[in-house]
């Protein structure tokens, strides 16, 4: 059993616990927006710099899959701090800056040891992954404890559109800074540069933790229960069959998701110019649509949006298998960026509402680890098998079809898992709070109609306005 932490801090009046609340939400967004430039100058390129050094599929296959199951066990170590000391911020500020720091060798070990270059730039790529993944358990628990419970899809909508639009910038600026170099014959020094911007802005997140809330947290005894535990009751527990659910869908995802990347660079010989503007589509999409998901889930269930985006998923990789045409793939990114955005926000409420704050770092935990078993077993193990060994020719009947390389097949293998996962286990698990029925027809309809883009706009607008008007 963990030891409870005593917590003898005097509790500070309501007006002050409201107040350090919402300073922390503000900065939350401020230092989500640090991990936006990371992610798009940093860990959007690691895959890249893996292929320019002329990784193979199964490097490329353990990189995008295995940090799943990596980074669960270091969630694993991150809930057991959370449960044995109470302390969130300082936990947080020291692996944030603890996964800065890894940006250096990843670039540097490398360039000056070549001969061992591929093998060392995956293990430190692994390495940052974990170090990335040890504060989400006392992220989850410390803002479960901040944001109030009626508005947190809202706000958590606000918050991932804010950094999705970070992102976006982020990925193009990198995107077209690497496309620089490229035509100057300086890739090196072009990921030296995106990988020495990811490190600082990191830094400053790391430096943001420390301003943080933390509320006093007290791990109860029954915080504490075992992995075997979590799945012995997956028969009657709505939130575990939810949880295999999700799990099952990643799997199935990152079945095709590992050679997206490969299969840009590699077989279409995309530039980087060309990679950078399909994977910023997709996250525009995602900034647009995050915040309307948020609402939708806060009135009508954050089940419901699950469903809807579910039935959009398997559609997705199978785009990729029909057509290798780079405007309609730009196309097919906006729809994925509209299902993605839905089904990640949604995925993270649900673990909101169904677990009791006092659970939430365990149960995260475990959620991962779940996750990243099925997330390894699709990537690693079925895609890359299915990668090295499906044909890239086809016939059925008259039909004939050549492929530039095995992976379009993978593609839609990924699709057709998806649409099984949904089949089989969406009709398991129940929505657990009250909420305004709707159906996942009505949702992809207000969906289609362009509901999100106009209340986006509106937004955009309306902050513009007060900006100005300030000003004026």
């Amino acid at each position: 059993m963990n030891a409870t932490p005593i917590v003898t801090t005097a509790a500070p009046s309501a007006a002050a616990d409201t107040a350090a609340k919402r300073r922390t939400m503000r900065l939350s967004v401020v230092e989500g927006s640090t991990w936006a430039i990371m992610a798009g100058c940093g860990e959007t390129f690691t895959s890249p710099f893996l292929i320019f050094l002329r990784a193979g599929n199964l490097a490329i296959a353990l990189l995008t899959s295995g940090p799943v199951l990596l980074g669960a066990l270091a969630q694993l170590a991150g809930a057991w701090w959370v449960e044995r000391t109470g302390q969130r911020r300082k936990f947080l500020a020291l692996t944030v800056m603890l996964h800065a720091l890894m940006y250096a060798p990843l670039f540097l070990v490398p360039l000056l040891f070549p001969a061992v270059g591929v093998g060392a730039a995956v293990a430190l790529a692994l390495l940052a992954i974990f170090c990335g993944n040890l504060p989400m358990p006392a992220w989850m628990s410390l803002m479960g404890d901040v944001i109030p419970e009626a508005r947190r899809g809202d706000y958590l909508g606000h918050r991932y559109g804010i950094i999705f639009a970070c992102l976006t910038g982020a990925n193009l600026l990198g995107g077209l800074l690497l496309g620089c170099f490229e035509r100057a014959q300086r890739v090196w020094l072009g990921f030296g540069l995106l990988f020495g911007i990811a490190l600082a802005a990191r830094l400053t997140g790391a430096g943001l933790f420390t301003r943080h809330y933390d509320p006093p947290h007290r791990a109860e005894g029954d915080a504490y229960f075992s992995f075997w535990d979590f799945l012995r009751r997956t028969p009657r527990s709505n939130f575990a069959k939810f949880a295999f659910f999700v799990a099952l869908i990643n799997g199935a995802t990152n079945v095709g998701a590992p050679f997206f990347n490969v299969y840009m660079l590699r077989d279409l010989q995309w530039t980087y110019t060309q990679f950078t503007l399909n994977i910023v589509t997709m996250f525009s999409a995602q900034a647009v649509f995050f915040r309307w998901w948020g609402r939708i889930g806060d009135r009508h269930g954050h089940r419901a949006v699950l469903v809807a985006t579910g039935w959009l998923l398997p559609i997705l990789p199978i785009v990729w298998a029909v057509t290798s045409n780079f405007y309609i793939l730009l196309a097919q990114q906006v729809l994925s960026g509209a299902a993605w955005s839905g089904f990640n926000l949604a995925t993270q409420n649900f673990i909101f509402d169904a677990v009791a704050p006092r659970k939430r770092a365990r149960v995260m935990a475990y959620f991962s680890v779940l996750n990243g078993f099925f997330t390894l077993l699709g990537g690693v193990v079925l895609g890359a098998w299915l990668a090295t060994h499906l044909p890239n020719t086809y016939r059925l009947g008259a039909l004939h079809v050549t492929y530039l390389s095995p992976l379009p097949a993978v593609f839609v293998v990924s699709g057709v898992l998806r649409l099984l996962a949904l089949l089989l286990l969406l009709p398991q698990f129940k929505e657990v709070r009250p909420a305004e029925p709707i159906s996942p027809g009505a949702l992809l309809l207000r969906l289609w109609s362009g509901e999100a883009f106009t209340g986006t706009i509106g937004f955009v607008a309306t902050r513009l306005g007060g900006a100005f008007r300030r000003r004026g």
